[in-house]
């Protein structure tokens, strides 16, 4: 109904509405109109015992009102618009966050150097057939353990299971250049075939002198203590109170085998009579490359004569599983992980209805697609995230590995934690994350009634009902899809 007013208060009174109208769209201003003309009759014919400046200001009071209402129907449905376009963006984001995650921690990877060594392709040939062996029962194998004597037993032997040793022993010792000192390094003493036998052959190296020892050193201590000099290569150096020629530099990732060092003294000739017999040491072993000898496998035990006639058990180790050390650990942890997560969330989605309305079966993919690119995407975060905290704070190989297993360990239990309470509340439809929590319900009632936490779409699929306590008839949450009656309140839908 509306209302004719006659005085010229009345008169700007109406007029006030007719430009708040203007600012409604044209399809719709007419009934609005028609609504506010009409609140406007019982407006001016209520407050009965106010003065006539008071009804005045009260009724000005509720024709400004209308501007705000015009303003919010007019922007209303561009808001609601935008607010919905960033709800069917969220989980893009979520994806982009999690592949922005994933591709921070490769690239931190690939500029750590002790990280790129271990993710990089092994740097020796037929590292399959390259065996460290060690006493059988040690658990350390990063220590030297085995005697120089027993290693020169070995060479003595004729062998059917290995081609050719090699040996290398950790020592401290001073390099100098003239009068040029360096501080105490550390040195590996070695065999003169042990760079032939991994295959690592080390840039700017020059021929081997047979009357003198060569010099390698790495490229950390190339650039630190001889300044990266090329001139340099070639002339004799004294280790300790030894000479021996500069042959050349080995690269960060090149050197793989048990023991950091700074420096490789390789001595000449097989025989090596200048390492005591007690001196302690590793040994590598290439095993032949037999069809007998492939059935072995890369981690195997023999027995083997020691000095003095009798027999002692040895365990071999190929270098290739210990290249893949740090991805076996990865495995391990985040299987380990997946067995824990029952134990710390819940693993079940909810309940949600077979047939809901307009749910097509691409948009129920569409959902699992989403917590299956989660879940890919976290697994490289973890690899390489748990490498660069574990070999980026430390070069202690036994040290990285245990930072390693704790690492992997917490980012795989907490990331496949946070990627399953993600996806339960996320819409199933247009997999925005649900907001506006409300409570429903009283807990005394937990058993007679419904009560916890209902979460709404902002795009008006439906609602999420989480119960407060799990119960015998409600023990996870429920999703309820709204029907098209509900699309007036949403401004329709996503």
């Amino acid at each position: 109904m509306t209302v004719r007013l006659g005085t010229a208060t009345e008169i700007m009174f109406r007029m006030m509405l007719r430009c708040a109208g203007l600012l409604i769209p044209r399809g719709r201003r007419t009934d609005w109109l028609q609504e506010w003309l009409s609140e406007l009759w019982y407006v001016r014919r209520a407050g009965t015992l106010e003065t006539p400046l008071e009804r005045e200001q009260r009724i000005a009071l509720f024709c400004l009102g209308a501007f705000r209402d015009a303003w919010c129907i007019r922007h209303e449905p561009q808001s609601v618009a935008k607010r919905r376009v960033r709800a069917s963006r969220s989980a893009v984001q979520c994806t982009i966050a999690l592949a922005l995650a994933a591709a921070c921690c490769m690239s931190a990877a690939l500029l750590l150097s002790n990280v790129r060594s271990v993710v990089r392709p092994s740097p020796y040939k037929d590292s399959r057939y390259l065996m460290m062996i060690s006493p059988a029962g040690v658990a350390n194998h990063e220590a030297p353990l085995i005697r120089m004597k027993q290693f020169r037993l070995w060479q003595t032997r004729s062998q059917h299971l290995f081609s050719e040793f090699g040996f290398y022993q950790p020592l401290i010792k001073p390099i100098r250049i003239g009068s040029r000192y360096t501080p105490e390094l550390s040195v590996a003493r070695a065999s003169a075939n042990l760079f032939a036998m991994l295959g690592l052959r080390p840039y700017g190296a020059i021929e081997s002198d047979h009357t003198l020892p060569t010099l390698f050193v790495s490229e950390d201590t190339w650039q630190r203590d001889f300044h990266g000099d090329s001139g340099l290569l070639g002339s004799v150096v004294q280790v300790g109170l030894r000479r021996a020629k500069l042959g050349g530099v080995v690269s960060k990732d090149r050197w793989r085998l048990p023991g950091r060092f700074d420096a490789w003294l390789l001595e000449t000739g097989y025989e090596v009579p200048v390492i005591a017999d007690d001196a302690r040491g590793f040994v590598v072993g290439h095993l032949l490359p037999s069809l007998a000898n492939r059935h072995l496998g890369e981690r195997w035990q023999m027995s083997a004569p020691v000095p003095g006639g009798d027999m002692g058990g040895y365990e071999c180790v190929a270098i290739s599983v210990m290249e893949r050390a740090p991805f076996n650990i990865y495995l391990f942890t985040v299987f380990l992980a997946l067995l824990s997560l029952p134990a710390t969330t819940s693993l079940p989605l909810g309940e949600y209805p077979v047939l809901g309305e307009q749910v097509s079966w691409t948009i129920r993919l569409r959902r699992w697609m989403f917590l299956g690119i989660k879940f890919s995407l976290l697994l490289p975060t973890i690899y390489f995230g748990s490498l660069d905290l574990a070999h980026g704070l430390t070069a202690d190989p036994l040290t990285s590995q245990y930072i390693q297993i704790i690492t992997s360990f917490l980012m795989g239990l907490f990331g496949f934690r946070w990627a399953l309470r993600d996806q339960r509340r996320r819409c199933p439809v247009c997999l925005c994350t649900l907001t506006n929590p409300a409570r429903v319900g009283e807990p005394s009632r937990n058993f007679l009634a419904w009560n916890g936490t209902e979460l709404i779409c902002a795009g008006g699929h439906g609602l999420l009902h989480v119960p407060e306590l799990p119960t015998s008839w409600f023990a996870t949450q429920r999703w309820l899809y709204l029907d098209s009656s509900w699309n007036g309140v949403f401004l329709g839908t996503v």
